[in-house]
């Protein structure tokens, strides 16, 4: 039968390695040169296999620390003279002696600089990553439906809607929180122009804008957040209020410069979710 793999234990020998190059393990006595060398080669070959994958990540808690006290350990070497050859050098010149493991600091500083690198190239776990999806539903299962919105965006035919229109509005305005349900959305060149979300809240003062018709219409909305649709199908975006919003009673895209405006002259609004 053949072994399961444990990937605890990987964690546990990573560790180890880590603590034998800082000279931190209680076995570290009996840690000569060909562990060392076991270890670099091991350090250089992970290195290897995480440059094709690279995402960086927060270092470990405490291993920046651990770098840092470990150089305190490493003895002050003397500057070389530069009007001698470098030929003329010999080991003992540059306070190496080589019959001796007074090199072995040298090498764990090195080690310390691989394994670094190794931590910083590693791809980031893909639990670290937000899984809006399950984000939404737990939005809804754990709201109460009397605080909960849950509105269909309606196409108004702009050029940007690529095909037919699905997905919803969901917002709670006793949390200030919510999601984008969307497909149908043409997928924008951010650097062209971006989509952005207002949010109308029927508690804020109207009037300010009366060119854009009566009543609601005629108020300052709150921005919602830019975003940009660069793949085919649904996508879900968390919605990202700017102010908060006690009474939401409308939630419209519209299409802006790079970055989004402050004030849209609402030439596209290309959806529109509003109460059944």
């Amino acid at each position: 039968m053949s072994e399961t793999h444990n990937p605890h234990n990987d964690h546990r020998d990573d560790d180890q390695m880590i603590d034998r190059m800082l000279g931190q393990s209680e076995s570290s006595d009996s840690f000569n040169s060909e562990d060392l060398t076991n270890e670099m080669e091991f350090a250089a070959a992970t290195i290897d296999v995480a440059a094709a994958m690279v995402d960086p990540v927060e270092l470990p808690e405490g291993l920046i620390e651990r770098l840092k006290l470990s150089v305190d350990d490493y003895p002050v070497q003397e500057p070389v003279d530069q009007s001698i050859p470098i030929s003329q050098y010999q080991a003992a010149d540059f306070g190496i002696d080589t019959t001796s493991s007074n090199w072995v600091p040298w090498m764990v500083a090195a080690a310390s600089v691989l394994i670094t690198t190794v931590l910083i190239l590693m791809p980031r776990n893909a639990s670290q990553v937000p899984d809006l999806d399950s984000q939404r539903l737990a939005l809804i299962d754990n709201t109460p439906e009397s605080e909960l919105i849950r509105w269909d965006w309606i196409s108004t035919g702009d050029e940007a809607v690529a095909g037919d229109v699905i997905g919803d509005v969901v917002w709670s305005d006793t949390l200030n929180k919510g999601y984008m349900r969307i497909s149908g959305l043409a997928i924008n060149d951010p650097s062209l122009e971006q989509y952005q979300l207002w949010i109308f809240d029927s508690t804020r003062p109207s009037g300010a804008l009366p060119q854009f018709g009566e009543g609601l219409l005629t108020q300052r909305p709150v921005d919602g957040g830019v975003f940009d649709i660069n793949a085919e199908g649904e996508v879900i975006i968390e919605i990202d209020a700017k102010l908060f919003i006690r009474e939401a009673a409308a939630f419209a895209i519209t299409i802006e410069p790079p970055g989004g405006v402050v004030v849209s002259d609402r030439s596209r609004v290309p959806l529109l979710a509003l109460a059944p």
